[in-house]
């Protein structure tokens, strides 16, 4: 059995301290600075290969940042025994992670699991994006189940199992013909969507979803490819947002770090520099629902 993928960061006074393990995938470091780094994930092999059980473990130290970035989608390839990818993190006390994820591909005559589990500390932060295409050109696609599982200091903040089966989901109201789906899920504070979406052209639309406790999801479901306008824009505003409260504690922590903190984002320094526009310089609206 092939080992975890293990990634932690912490910060320092100079440098962010990333240390990494390869298990089916491999980290390179793209950025950095003393409290945090935005990392590349490459796979050693090809995936998902039938009976592969991907698991990536990550640990985002208290005050720190981390950014990962998905260089490829993932194809789960056909064949008897299931596959499943896994991710296990853990956020520290004023802590912010960011995950940017490719589109999931699920390849006919496959089952396959995708498992997100997530503890938050404190005020710690987390921002997800999963892209999911069931089958590949001229394909329906196999068997997929997801699950999302986040608690904090409290206790759950959301559990959601998904089973879309063949069979499960060409019941009624819950998949038909859709074949793409893309969910951005923000955890630990509960942004507002940044626009309305243009649903009945390639699907139901967008969704909004806030949780009860911290946190809220935009999810869009379609056909074929990703031609939805709202999630990518809607991770990038959000994470601006979960950067800029970051950097403000970090300005109140470290006065004299000022300049420094400010650069964050401004210079390609940490993950908020692709977001240029903000959520107040976009239009907002209290709810983004599916007709």
């Amino acid at each position: 059995m092939t080992r975890p993928t293990r990634l932690g960061v912490a910060p320092t006074g100079s440098r962010s301290l990333v240390h990494h393990t390869t298990g089916h995938l491999t980290v390179r470091v793209m950025d950095q600075d003393a409290d945090g780094a935005r990392v590349g994930l490459l796979a050693t092999q090809a995936l998902l290969l039938s009976g592969d059980d991907v698991r990536i473990e990550v640990d985002v130290a208290p005050g720190a940042w981390l950014d990962v970035v998905e260089t490829t989608g993932t194809v789960a390839y056909e064949g008897e025994a299931p596959s499943s990818w896994t991710v296990d993190a853990t956020v520290g006390d004023g802590a912010v992670l960011t995950w940017a994820g490719k589109p999931f591909v699920v390849s006919d005559e496959i089952a396959t699991h995708r498992r997100t589990r997530i503890r938050l500390r404190g005020t710690g932060k987390v921002l997800v994006q999963e892209k999911v295409v069931l089958g590949r050109a001229g394909q329906s696609g196999g068997d997929l189940s997801m699950s999302l599982e986040a608690d904090d200091d409290t206790g759950p903040v959301q559990v959601e199992h998904l089973h879309l089966g063949q069979q499960a989901r060409q019941m009624p109201g819950v998949f038909g013909n859709l074949r793409s789906m893309d969910t951005v899920t923000a955890l630990g504070w509960t942004p507002e969507p940044i626009g309305e979406p243009k649903a009945g052209t390639t699907g139901p639309g967008e969704t909004y979803f806030p949780l009860d406790r911290s946190g809220a999801a935009l999810r869009w479901m379609g056909i074929g490819r990703f031609r939805d306008q709202l999630c990518d824009a809607t991770f990038a505003a959000w994470r601006e947002e979960a950067m800029r409260d970051y950097r403000r504690r970090r300005s109140a922590r470290h006065p004299g770090r000022a300049a420094e903190t400010a650069g964050l984002g401004e210079v390609d320094r940490g993950p908020a520099a692709e977001a240029k526009a903000t959520t107040a310089e976009r239009p907002r609206a209290r709810t983004c629902r599916a007709p």
